[in-house]
């Protein structure tokens, strides 16, 4: 568990990988996890193709890699509204401090915060080492 966390915690790119319920979208994105409760962070326009369809197929997976060392965990996961607009803009400071960079994109009023949270995980080492865990969250 320990690769698992230090691989989240280590990167802010990953793959996110939705369905229209015909064909599979994948998009790079940057991200924040809460790594207590696995539950990832991710900023979208409101009128993209992986907004629309996350919210009529809940069910995603995520891709995190360091390809330099072997390393790939697959992330299954389901989108979870976030009910309120305090707790929308409390997680979207946290989401700019490691993303500094997507400000303009966060404050612009189409922009919308995704969250997903961690089901399962498969961690691949190399071709033929795979371990797989389920995650809890509270």
């Amino acid at each position: 568990m320990q690769i698992i966390d230090s691989l989240i915690q280590g990167k802010n790119l990953c793959v996110l990988a939705t369905t229209d319920g015909i064909e599979t979208r994948t998009a790079l994105m940057n991200y924040v996890v809460d790594k207590a409760v696995m539950k990832f962070y991710f900023l979208s326009r409101k009128d993209s193709h992986k907004s629309k369809n996350i919210k009529k197929h809940p069910h995603v997976s995520i891709l995190i890699d360091r390809r330099d060392e072997g390393l790939a965990l697959s992330i299954q996961g389901v989108y979870a509204p976030i009910k309120t607009k305090q707790t929308a803009q409390a997680i979207t400071k946290l989401y700019l401090m490691k993303n500094p960079h997507l400000k303009e994109f966060a404050d612009h009023p189409d922009t919308e915060l995704i969250r997903v949270e961690a089901k399962s995980g498969s961690l691949a080492s190399g071709i033929n080492e795979i371990f797989t865990t389920k995650f809890k969250n509270i």
